[in-house]
């Protein structure tokens, strides 16, 4: 290899390699943030875990142990824990969001998550009961949960999307979806 002074030439085109690596990892992590609301929508992964389980459920019972371990996860504590490039980003930007946007997400999340953990336990206790007709409630049970928790989803996401409440959901409208369908 020639050698330039200190530096040889394949020095300088790993640097430069190791500048574009690092420059694609900025780019992903600025991505991660929508600019219109300040949050990740990688978060709701959690959320969107939990409906395509409860979704299979039915035809797949062997996923009963999943659905049941399943816990609902903050924002904060979801990017503490993530190996997401852009995670600390997405910690500093949502610190810096406006008090009231952050606390209208942060119910939203809470109802999400309080509909997630009413939908494990019903879905739970039915299984328990041991009825006959399990496989027709439970998939009754588990449509019923699954058309909650997207609404809630959606809500959630919208806000995410958008960086305010669509006018269709007002924060009413969000709490009688989770305690309707207890």
């Amino acid at each position: 290899m020639t050698t330039i002074g200190t530096m040889s030439l394949g020095q300088g085109f790993e640097e430069d390699g190791d500048r574009a690596k690092q420059d694609a990892l900025e780019r992903r992590a600025a991505a991660l943030i929508n600019p219109a609301s300040g949050l990740a929508n990688d978060f709701l992964n959690v959320y969107n875990e939990i409906l395509m389980l409860i979704e299979m459920l039915p035809e797949a019972p062997e996923l009963a142990d999943d659905v049941f371990a399943w816990r609902p996860c903050s924002y904060r504590a979801y990017f503490m824990q993530s190996e997401l490039p852009g995670s600390n980003e997405a910690l500093d930007a949502y610190a810096r969001l406006e008090p009231a946007f952050r606390m209208l997400f942060e119910t939203s999340v809470e109802l999400l998550a309080e509909c997630g953990i009413a939908a494990t336990r019903a879905i739970e206790k039915a299984i328990a009961s041991g009825d006959q007709a399990q496989s027709e409630l439970l998939a009754d049970l588990c449509a019923d949960w699954c058309l909650n928790i997207r609404r809630q989803l959606e809500a959630t996401e919208q806000l995410i999307t958008l960086g305010r409440a669509a006018a269709r959901y007002d924060r009413q409208a969000m709490v009688d979806v989770v305690f309707n369908a207890a």
